[in-house]
């Protein structure tokens, strides 16, 4: 717990003060003073041997707060740090906050166990409750600060500047890729736009700095591990935050403001108007859904300890739904809302209200209100929309605080449905079995709702206004999601022509999807495998349905992160069978774990690397730490015995040695659970260069080969694939590139072991008659990417 000690003139100060701090905090806090001078005729002064043993008194790992009164008050303070060793010295911080409130927020801060970097922000706010009971603008103060934000930094503040190239800026995704990245650094850490500066520490706070595309921002860290600090933001800021595909796309940015399309566009008779999210023609009946925010409950306030216990329990489990959430398909939308909860200076909002007087849910609720406002105001249309991911934080955590229980969306049958709007939960949870398509009368195209709508295949407006008011339940509609209309009483001609329309888009879909199912060969009749590559048990479905013929790589990660713990021999090997099973005899390629300095683990810290891609990673880290891969060599072989359509896959390497170490190790645990090891075929990813020079020794010792094109190709080229300046060289049609692929396959030919494709050279139309025409047979992607990757290769004779 971080100490907090009292430097005051006054002892009967200093007293009276402790003895709030302690009643606010029920008594928990670590706190001590130092106070007036051992002088009964003048007994007002400091004394710096006394302030030296106060924090003394109070300093453990957690660092000291010092907070003072007037002028002397820090001189003797400073000259106790003089006075103290190094190692207690460094955990101290002096804080100009006004003494009584400041102890106090501090104190409560503290005794919650919160980090040294909040407690003392918490007091520097600590005036800001009181100004605004009173009507004071601390608006001012805060543009002051502002204006100047280099004023109170460290001698020792490193900076890095950096051009933002994001499509939508850093909206929340990217916010929380911040977050997460500096979770751990000793020191603070600051994001400054212009003149505004905002922790880095605060998702909703660099997000609300409102960083669009082609801004310049400059990163600041201070304390112990400044430049650790700045290099890991610059890691991130090189792969755009996490989107460096978008930006490789060029993508769009910002547009115009999308209600203006909506109100220009002409009026249709017996339709409302929107914008078209997701394309398609449906008809069903209406579904009308309203939900609403649980009332703040009329009670009266219990102390304050029992109140913010009351919230954190509430956070706490709606943001352990949240994590779950994160491992499904597109979860780094409910990532971003856990790290929006978990925000430290909303989490100050919070107590600050509670410590004048409200109710846990009251806090909440008005902290929230004003979270949502100011992205209410933002100038980007974007960021606007994330207005919607705030009340559906709010509205989870105040049902689980009033008990309240969630709005259901109640279909019995294939409806469309209609709301006001719809929160990312409510979306998640939908069943595209019976929800045909759906209608809002707010909402926006890059709301998380409209994106994870495309992402489940469902037609979709937003912005069609007047919706509700025309349509009402049980009513059969129909959407167009090509010309954006919900048509509630077309004429006879116009019903017409849109079952036509919705008769033809349904067969369109039907025989695309036929197409997808069935095997593909090439013109000349050369037979090629199509597989999937998935992330975890949600994936599978959706790849079968795409005409996946099997799994050609299973990222076994996510089974380890996003989790305090590692994942059990029975937890894996429960995902393995069922994954297995679902493919039926179709292969289930399972990749061992596959992380390391560039993808690291909560439940097992590795030290930071200076360069991480060619650091321990991948077969390096495992054979490292065995414990991390014996635990799943079990599992799998388990499951193997079960399911023989698994096979093992190794990620990373480089050597024969390598794969025999690994060899060794799955024989090992084999004779300890009494199984044949040799039933389970073992491969090996090519992606390092000495893998493929290495490729003909390798190919005696593995009984299949996989061509991991994205790390292959920045090795090959010596390119950082997340650095944009460096997009010339990441291209896998470089001929160095192709050389290695052809000589994978000659290798794997030569010695009659199968070699396929897992990397994103394998998705790309552009690609394909290239592979078939060096060997490749067997192709494994995303499963979007299949059907289209199975058109192709049914247009494609190969050149011999």
């Amino acid at each position: 717990m971080v100490g907090i000690v009292v430097v005051s003139h006054s002892r009967r100060l200093a007293e009276g003060v402790a003895e709030l701090a302690t009643q606010m905090t029920q008594g928990k806090v670590n706190l001590a003073i130092a106070a007036g001078i051992d002088d009964p005729e003048n007994p007002i002064g400091t004394d710096a041997i006394a302030v030296m043993g106060a924090i003394e008194q109070v300093c453990d790992a957690q660092g000291v707060v010092v907070l003072m009164d007037l002028g002397s008050a820090l001189l003797s303070t400073e000259m106790a740090l003089e006075l103290l060793d190094e190692s207690i010295r460094d955990k101290v911080t002096l804080v100009a906050a006004p003494i009584v409130e400041g102890t106090m927020a501090a104190s409560v801060a503290a005794a919650a166990g919160l980090p040294m970097a909040t407690v003392v922000e918490e007091a520097r706010q600590a005036l800001s409750v009181k100004q605004a009971h009173l009507g004071e603008s601390v608006a001012m103060a805060a543009e002051a600060e502002a204006a100047t934000p280099n004023a109170a930094l460290a001698n020792d503040a490193q900076t890095f500047e950096w051009h933002v190239k994001n499509p939508h800026g850093l909206h929340a995704r990217p916010a929380a890729a911040i977050v997460g990245a500096l979770a751990d650094v000793d020191g603070d850490v600051w994001l400054q736009k212009g003149d505004q500066r905002v922790s880095a520490r605060s998702l909703n706070s660099i997000a609300k700095l409102g960083v669009r595309c082609d801004d310049d921002i400059t990163f600041v860290a201070t304390g112990a591990q400044a430049a650790n600090a700045v290099e890991r933001f610059r890691q991130l800021a090189q792969t755009h935050f996490g989107e460096a595909d978008a930006v490789a796309r060029g993508v769009t940015a910002d547009v115009q403001p999308e209600a203006s399309t909506t109100l220009d566009a002409p009026a249709v008779a017996g339709a409302v108007s929107g914008l078209s999210v997701n394309e398609g023609i449906v008809s069903a009946p209406a579904v009308l859904f309203t939900h609403s925010m649980p009332a703040v409950p009329e009670r009266d306030a219990r102390d304050a300890a029992s109140e913010i216990e009351h919230v954190k329990r509430a956070i706490d489990t709606v943001a352990a739904h949240l994590d779950q959430q994160a491992k499904r398909p597109h979860g780094d939308i409910f990532a971003a809302h856990s790290m929006m909860l978990r925000d430290p200076e909303l989490w100050q909002a919070v107590q600050a209200r509670i410590q004048v007087g409200a109710i846990a849910e009251r806090a909440w609720a008005d902290a929230l209100q004003a979270l949502a406002d100011d992205f209410r105001a933002a100038e980007s249309q974007y960021m606007r929309e994330r207005e919607a991911d705030v009340q559906d934080i709010a509205r989870q955590v105040m049902m689980e605080m009033t008990g309240e229980p969630a709005a259901a969306v109640a279909i019995e049958q294939p409806s469309i449905l209609l709301a006001r709007d719809l929160m990312p939960s409510d979306v998640a949870g939908l069943d595209t079995a019976k929800v045909l398509g759906i209608c809002l009368s707010e909402g926006g195209k890059t709301s998380h709702s409209a994106i994870l709508a495309r992402a489940m295949g469902i037609p979709a407006l937003v912005k069609a206004r007047g919706c509700l008011e025309q349509v009402t339940p049980g009513q059969m509609v129909t959407l167009d999601g090509f010309a954006g209309l919900l048509w509630f009483a077309p004429s006879a001609a116009v019903s017409a022509q849109l079952a036509a329309q919705r008769d033809a888009w349904q067969t369109e879909q039907h025989q695309a999807k036929q197409r997808a199912l069935q095997h593909a060969s090439t013109t000349d009749g050369i037979s090629v495998s199509v597989l999937a590559n998935i992330g975890g048990p949600d994936d599978v479905r959706k790849a079968l349905d795409s005409g996946a013929e099997g799994v050609g790589l299973f990222r076994t990660e996510f089974l380890f992160q996003r989790s305090d713990s590692l994942p059990t021999e029975q937890e894996q090997f429960d995902v393995y069978c069922d994954i297995a099973a679902a493919l039926g005899d179709q292969p289930l390629t399972i990749r061992s774990l596959d992380v390391g300095g560039d993808k690291p683990l909560a439940a097992f810290p590795m030290p930071s690397e200076d360069n991480p891609f060619l650091g321990v990673r991948g077969v390096r880290l495992c054979l490292k730490h065995p414990e991390l891969l014996v635990t799943q060599l079990r599992a799998i072989l388990r499951a193997h015995q079960q399911h023989r359509n698994i096979q093992l896959m190794i990620p990373m390497v480089a050597r024969v040695d390598e794969v025999r170490q690994v060899k060794a190790l799955l024989q090992r645990e084999a004779d300890a659970l009494g199984l044949d090891a040799s039933t389970l075929p073992v491969g090996i990813m090519i992606e390092v260069p000495a893998a493929v020079l290495n490729a003909d020794a390798l190919a005696a010792e593995v009984d299949f080969f996989s061509i991991g094109t994205n790390d292959l190709t920045q090795y090959v080229m010596a390119a950082d694939r997340g650095n944009t300046e460096l997009t010339d060289l990441i291209n896998y049609f470089d001929p160095a590139v192709l050389r290695a692929i052809e000589m994978t396959c000659a290798a794997g030919g030569k010695a009659g072991i199968p070699v396929s494709m897992c990397g994103e050279m394998a998705g790309d139309p552009k690609a394909t008659q290239q592979l078939l025409n060096i060997g490749l047979r067997k192709f494994s992607a995303s499963a979007s990417l299949l059907p289209a990757l199975k058109a192709q290769i049914r247009q494609t004779a190969v050149m011999k």
